[in-house]
């Protein structure tokens, strides 16, 4: 059995698929079941699959409310058009479908030039390397070694535009910015976001009208 896929690959943004909740899901506050189920099922595709036909992740519900960010309500993926039909037939995607929690799944072809804008959603590490907890790991571990740190590491407080995403034990910081679409494949790492150095401009844009029922209360 090969190892899983790890560090960046190549994606080929030509279609998307778009993950909405139904009403029911968002009145009983289990949107988070349907995002934690669709972007692990990304991670699992971007690991098991070939590195250069990756999935990248869009948020354009993602918002930040009373302070902290929020992911908002809608995930939608970006692929080849085999990449996300395989996607499709996954079991933690296929769940989602058999229990009626997100409105039908689609595969659609993506619309976008490059020079338009778009959107990039970059994992952001030095948000968990500067965190006020990372910090005095560090320094803990530096004591412990008799090693005296720098001055200039110190911790950071996090962003309110910053997106915290949980994987199992992992977190996965994501915030996003606007550019203009570049041609050709795009970097993405496993999760399905792009590095700070280089982001993946999606042909997307940020949808502010919509907001989960918490938002508008």
């Amino acid at each position: 059995m090969s190892a899983p896929n790890s560090g960046p690959g190549l994606c080929l943004p030509t279609h998307q698929l778009s993950i909405r909740p139904v009403q029911a899901v968002i009145e009983l506050g289990a949107i988070a079941d349907v995002l934690h189920s669709a972007l692990n099922a990304v991670h699992h595709a971007n690991r098991s699959g070939t590195p250069n036909n990756r999935i990248a992740v869009a948020l354009p519900t993602m918002h930040v409310h009373r302070g902290i960010a929020r992911p908002g309500t809608e995930i939608v993926v970006f692929g080849s058009q085999a990449a996300l039909e395989r996607y499709l037939a996954l079991e933690g995607t296929q769940r989602l479908a058999r229990r009626g929690m997100v409105k039908d799944l689609n595969v659609m072809e993506a619309i976008g030039q490059p020079g338009e804008r778009g959107t990039a959603y970059l994992r952001d590490r030095q948000v968990a390397r500067r965190s006020p907890g990372a910090v005095r790991r560090a320094k803990a571990r530096a004591e412990r070694r008799g090693v005296t740190m720098s001055d200039k590491m110190v911790s950071r407080p996090t962003s309110h535009a910053v997106l915290a995403l949980h994987f199992g034990s992992a977190v996965v910081h994501v915030r996003a910015i606007e550019a203009e679409i570049s041609a050709g494949p795009l970097l993405i790492g496993t999760y399905g976001f792009s590095a700070v150095g280089n982001p993946a401009v999606l042909p997307i844009l940020a949808d502010n009208s919509k907001f989960s029922l918490e938002d508008a209360a």
